[in-house]
This record gives C-alpha cells, sequence and structure tokens, in this order.
C-alpha cells in the first residue's frame, strides 16, 4: 500500500501548521492512512499533532517501523 506522505524537513516551525492542514484538507474523505515524516524534533512533533488534533483525527507515533512518523488514520469504520 502507497501512503501518501508529507516530509516536514526543511520547513520552518512556522510553516508546519499551514502544510499540515493542506496536506490534510487534500486527502479527507478518502480510506486510507497517511504519513508525516516529523524526524526527531519535539517542536515538529508538536506543530502538526495540534493540527491533526484540531481536525479530530486518530494518529499513532513511536510505531516500531515508523520511527520519526506521524501515521493519520483517515477512514471510519462506522460508515
Amino acid at each position: 500500500m502507497n501512503v501518501p506522505t508529507l516530509d516536514l524537513h526543511g520547513l520552518r516551525h512556522h510553516e508546519v501548521g499551514n502544510e499540515v492542514a493542506r496536506f490534510i484538507e487534500s486527502w479527507l474523505g478518502n480510506d486510507l492512512f497517511l504519513d508525516i515524516i516529523t524526524g526527531n524534533s519535539e517542536r515538529m512533533i508538536f506543530e502538526a499533532t495540534k493540527v491533526i488534533e484540531q481536525y479530530g483525527l486518530e494518529y499513532h507515533m513511536g510505531l516500531p517501523a515508523f520511527q520519526g512518523r506521524i501515521r493519520i488514520v483517515l477512514f471510519d469504520e462506522y460508515h
């Protein structure tokens, strides 16, 4: 499965919120996962998860195969 991925490397902290929001908006309505590459920057993780939480989306971090990534769950098991 090819998971759409946003790589935040090279972005400034103040740019992260808008980029993450645009990325999520472009994929909403699709039954799949999204990945956001944050690296190990606590600030990048904070800025990205703040936006994800505003959308009320489920997400996971620290998965063994996905270090430095946030995996967003877009599908709804109830529809």
